[in-house]
């Protein structure tokens, strides 16, 4: 801000101006008419005042539209302030509306993984129940299986040492036939 004040030869013009009212103001106590003296004043006042007015008045009228300018641009500025605070505040305050979205959106989205990992869990388990009882089953039925070729190997065994006794006894050939045919069909009932 820049004040553009007179140099000094416009002050100096402006006091030799004004000597000559100031030295006839000054001599009020010549015995002069009051009347006189306050005439003289007033002249000097009025050379005084027109004076600044003339030298002043570019320097105020600069200063007055500085200072004008600096107000305009100083409540430009605060316009400018306040609306960047008021578009911050809504941005702020859309995204706390879009954080609890995202939160809420993030909670589904965990839940949703939980339940989907729950299941996989759940049916992982079920394959591998029924793996199990697959074998477990195919396990009893080879027991089973071995158990009755076992027996059946023993059946076999003892009918053979039943028919070697047998015929050491001296069994007619009919009576050989009867036990085969009744170890043929206690055999077959086995299985």
């Amino acid at each position: 801000m820049a004040h553009r004040f007179p140099g000094k030869t416009a002050l100096t013009t402006a006091c030799l101006l004004a000597l000559p009212a100031l030295a006839a103001a000054s001599a009020g106590g010549s015995g002069r008419d009051p009347w006189t003296d306050l005439g003289l004043k007033f002249v000097n006042f009025a050379i005084l005042a027109g004076g600044l007015f003339y030298f002043l008045r570019k320097p105020v009228r600069q200063a007055l539209a500085d200072r004008h300018e600096n107000v305009r641009k100083a409540l430009e500025d605060a316009r400018k302030a306040k609306e960047d605070a008021q578009a911050k505040v809504r941005e702020y305050g859309q995204r706390v509306a879009n954080l609890e979205q995202e939160i809420s959106t993030i909670r589904d989205q965990v839940q949703a993984e939980a339940e989907r990992q729950k299941n996989q869990i759940v049916a992982e388990a079920q394959t591998a129940a029924d793996s199990i009882r697959r074998q477990a089953a195919a396990a009893g039925t080879n027991e089973v299986k071995r158990a009755q070729d076992a027996l059946r190997g023993e059946v076999v065994e003892l009918a053979m040492q039943l028919a070697q006794e047998l015929l050491a006894k001296g069994y007619t050939a009919q009576d050989q036939k009867k036990a085969v045919q009744q170890t043929i069909e206690n055999v077959e009932g086995i299985h």
